[in-house]
């Protein structure tokens, strides 16, 4: 039986676009000895699928219409070949396994515009969400299985799309895990380029998109603690970086702050800092804390970010504007080596088993269980 994934473009960059071709390799590598079935991607994006999956959309439509497009073509497709299995990684009506990496987009939507009128009113307008939550409601009863990355997508799946507990597997994000290093040298290789992090506790910040991600709220916890044996290092890409660079001369963190933009190794970031500080709105489950972890970072982060299931809920915020509940854990790690050594320890070993191969695993079992 043929295997069809279904993702709308590529990106480069993106995690989605990533573990779907690990996945594709790993099937591709594993049916090499065997009469192996035809396994493709239904796509606009070049994955190097056959000229009938690739799906011309033109370029001068406005994003949700080149969706549309792709949606259409894609259900015709289906319905004249239901005889495959069909693994979406993409919002669509129907397939067999859904990927639900991206989360959900009406409960995203919620947290987005809770508490500001301007941005309901600008999302009643803006088509694609419209879209995405009609889409949702339908593709959640259709499918035949939900992939899940988090205990938090599953419980919403089930609460608030009423999905049946039996159609979801919850499968974590798979990381690339460090080989061993030693975060003394890292520290010290990273102060060659920066000389005055040199005798600091090291709390980084990495993603793109600072508003979703909470710098606002990390830099606001961080102001209201008195002492500064700290620095903090702020990664990814954001198109009001000087924005943000004025609220931390706000809250008088210039001389405490280092904003370096994307990075193209940001493993040598995650090897040398002690703190990942992470206030996110909504992460179904991030790559980044589940990275930082592995390069034994103490994990500070919210309920509303689903990597922070794995770790010390005594450390877990109940939401990103919970400002004073973030200081005091902060606090509390600056202060303590012992307790700082403790969480950074117990971060590591608690994505231990979260290599990009069980992971793999774990979604050719689903797979098998459709064959």
């Amino acid at each position: 039986m043929n295997l069809i994934f279904v993702r709308f473009k590529s990106s480069k960059v993106g995690g989605a676009e990533k573990y779907l071709l690990r996945l594709k390799n790993a099937l591709e590598s594993r049916d090499s000895k065997r009469s192996n079935p035809r396994i493709e991607v239904f796509s606009s994006g070049d994955y190097g699928q056959s000229a009938e999956f690739r799906i011309n959309v033109p370029s001068f439509l406005p994003s949700f219409l080149k969706f549309l497009c792709f949606l259409v073509a894609y259900e015709k497709y289906y319905k004249r070949h239901c005889h495959s299995i069909y693994f979406s990684l993409e919002r669509v009506l129907h397939c067999d396994i859904y990927r639900a990496g991206d989360g959900i987009h009406k409960e995203w939507l919620e947290i987005k515009t809770k508490n500001n009128a301007w941005l309901k009113f600008k999302s009643h307008f803006n088509p694609i969400n419209f879209i995405y939550a009609s889409l949702e409601s339908k593709l959640f009863l259709n499918a035949k299985i939900i992939i899940a990355n988090s205990k938090m997508i599953q419980s919403s799946l089930i609460e608030n799309f009423k999905v049946a507990p039996e159609k979801i597997r919850v499968i974590y994000n798979g990381i690339t895990l460090p080989d061993s290093f030693d975060k003394l040298s890292s520290k010290k290789n990273l102060c060659k380029d920066f000389s005055n992090l040199e005798n600091k506790i090291l709390l980084l910040f990495v993603g793109s998109g600072y508003a979703r991600k909470g710098l606002k709220q990390a830099l606001l916890m961080l102001s209201k603690i008195p002492y500064k044996n700290w620095h903090f290092l702020i990664i990814g890409r954001e198109k009001h970086q000087r924005h943000y660079e004025q609220i931390a001369k706000q809250f008088n963190l210039t001389e405490k702050t280092l904003f370096l933009g994307a990075q193209t190794e940001v493993s040598r970031f995650y090897a040398a800092s002690d703190i990942f500080l992470f206030p996110t709105f909504y992460e179904p489950c991030s790559n980044a804390t589940l990275e930082a972890a592995s390069f034994e970072n103490a994990i500070l982060t919210t309920k509303q970010n689903g990597a922070g299931e794995l770790f010390n809920p005594k450390f877990l915020l109940d939401t990103p504007n919970s400002i004073m509940q973030g200081s005091e854990m902060l606090k509390k790690l600056l202060q303590n080596p012992d307790l700082l050594k403790e969480m950074q320890k117990s971060c590591a070993k608690a994505v231990s088993h979260l290599s990009v191969q069980n992971n793999l695993q774990q979604t050719l079992q689903v797979i098998n269980e459709l064959k």
